[in-house]
């Protein structure tokens, strides 16, 4: 009879009901996904910070790359590289390459000639000012921490924009102005960008003439053209800025501080615990083990940072006919 009655209900399409248990993710479940995820995150974290890294490091080449197309282009236009620093002007070889990197609009903006436009209020002045305050990001390493722009001491100009790449001014300099009795200075540097005064006889031709590829004996592919800086702490390093195009510094008299856009590779590579004088001038960066260099022939060869000196100067130097090996100086 209890058999009949359960088809009977089956018949008239009533379903059967069925208590089921409630499942659900119990605390030591949960704990246990969590800390699964937790591993995860810490074993891919180093890995994407290694790919972001390694994309920066690319980028930066890439920058250097420009440079150096430009700086062929400019050498192909002129027969000549551009001046390192116009010591009485203001401009740089930053400023000299504007129109060779798909910057020409700035280029055109941009003041020649003439002693003391930092401080009136000219035209020209106000156009420097705003030159100065314009960033180039050829000119900015991706790796680069710290602010894009900074103002100066003494607050001449506000905001200025910031530079990560420093011409080659030579491996024989000792201070980053003119030389003394004691010290070499930047406009004897036997580099390739070189200090010229422009205000001393104006109606010469600037001194000492800019160098020609011809006159680099060692080699494009072994000579430095251009190489990284770091961005230092005013509190660190008060003097140690390194501008990106106009430098009152270099307006005045016949100018100095060119280590705002000259480096030089008598001294070592990512320094610490030096005088400000060497830091302000030498090169660094904040890729792990050393530095990016563009050479003159446009290669960008990474330098690290055990470089042994003699190979350093070497290759900082044009025409001592000092050749290395590529794969002994990296």
């Amino acid at each position: 009879m209890q058999e009949l009655t359960f088809h009977s209900k089956r018949l008239s399409g009533q379903p059967s009901r069925r208590i089921r248990p409630r499942t659900a993710f119990t605390l030591v479940e949960l704990l246990v996904v969590i800390a699964i995820i937790g591993i995860l995150v810490g074993l891919l974290l180093p890995a994407v910070q290694a790919a972001r890294a390694a994309a920066r490091r690319v980028q930066c080449q890439n920058h250097l790359r420009q440079i150096g197309l430009g700086m062929h282009n400019y050498e192909s236009t002129y027969r000549s590289l551009p001046w390192g620093a116009k010591g009485g002007w203001g401009q740089s070889w930053t400023t000299d390459l504007l129109p060779f990197i798909e910057q020409t609009a700035l280029w055109d903006r941009t003041p020649q000639g003439e002693e003391g436009w930092a401080t009136s209020n000219t035209p020209e002045s106000q156009r420097l000012r705003e030159l100065s305050q314009t960033l180039v990001p050829t000119y900015r390493c991706p790796s680069q921490p710290g602010p894009d722009y900074l103002s100066e001491d003494g607050g001449l100009i506000e905001s200025r924009a910031m530079n990560s790449y420093l011409g080659n001014a030579g491996s024989n300099i000792d201070r980053d102005t003119y030389s003394t009795s004691t010290y070499l200075g930047m406009e004897a540097g036997n580099g390739v960008l070189r200090v010229t005064d422009c205000v001393t006889n104006p109606s010469q031709a600037p001194w000492p003439p800019t160098i020609r590829f011809q006159g680099i004996l060692d080699g494009l592919s072994h000579t430095v053209m251009i190489s990284e800086t770091r961005y230092i702490d005013l509190n660190e390093c008060g003097i140690c800025d390194h501008f990106s195009l106009y430098h009152p510094d270099f307006d005045r008299g016949t100018g100095t501080d060119f280590s705002e856009v000259l480096m030089s590779l008598k001294h070592g590579i990512n320094l610490q615990d030096v005088p400000k004088e060497v830091l302000e001038s030498s090169v660094g960066s904040f890729h792990t083990g050393g530095v990016h260099a563009l050479m003159c022939d446009g290669s960008v060869q990474f330098m690290t940072d055990s470089l042994d000196a003699s190979i350093r100067h070497a290759i900082g130097s044009r025409g001592n006919r000092e050749v290395y090996d590529q794969s002994v100086w990296q």
